[in-house]
């Protein structure tokens, strides 16, 4: 064999290696990403989250922690989540973009948590003791469902925790805004 034979057919030797090695290693891949995939959706499943974009709602939310009402305008609170966030400097509108998103969610996005007699915020814990108490409003309306309660289009959602009298209640709810209906009409 001459020379230049076996170069050549080194180097198809070498392309056929190569060749393999990224038909392997891309099946390999694949298959990897499959797996992820196929765990995501097993996590959604089991969570009741839908996935990313499988809704765009909106709902005007106010929190208060001992009468101050807490301003989700500042940039530490925005787009804090794909799923679930404040956006554009407004911190009076929550922006939906998963089913099933609950009021545990967007605390857990900003860092904080709600639970039936507790509310955190920036590390700090406020739990219902003597004349201090948790409450949480739906459309007006006392709920009890605090983490649990799945955010809907529109709802009017205050927070409040402290000794607020019914009067100062009344003034928190009229508090809340109504923007929600212009950004779900701009979809």
């Amino acid at each position: 064999m001459r020379k230049k034979d076996i170069v050549f057919y080194v180097l198809i030797l070498i392309l056929v290696v190569l060749f393999l090695w990224q038909w392997l290693s891309k099946g390999a891949l694949i298959s990897q990403l499959s797996k992820a995939q196929n765990h995501n959706s097993q996590l959604q499943l089991l969570s009741g989250i839908g996935p990313l974009a499988s809704t765009h709602i909106h709902a005007d939310v106010k929190v208060y922690i001992n009468s101050q009402s807490i301003d989700f305008s500042q940039r530490k609170y925005q787009l804090a989540t794909s799923f679930i966030h404040f956006e554009e400097g407004i911190g009076d509108v929550v922006h939906v973009h998963a089913t099933g998103m609950t009021m545990g969610h967007l605390f857990k996005s900003l860092k904080g948590d709600i639970s039936n007699n507790c509310v955190a915020l920036e590390k700090q814990n406020y739990c219902n003791e003597n004349e201090n108490k948790l409450k949480f409003y739906v459309n007006g309306k006392l709920n009890n469902e605090f983490s649990t309660y799945v955010i809907h289009d529109l709802d009017r959602i205050l927070v409040s925790y402290g000794s607020e009298n019914e009067a100062e209640i009344q003034n928190q709810l009229g508090s809340i805004t109504n923007l929600a209906p212009r950004y779900s009409a701009e979809g």
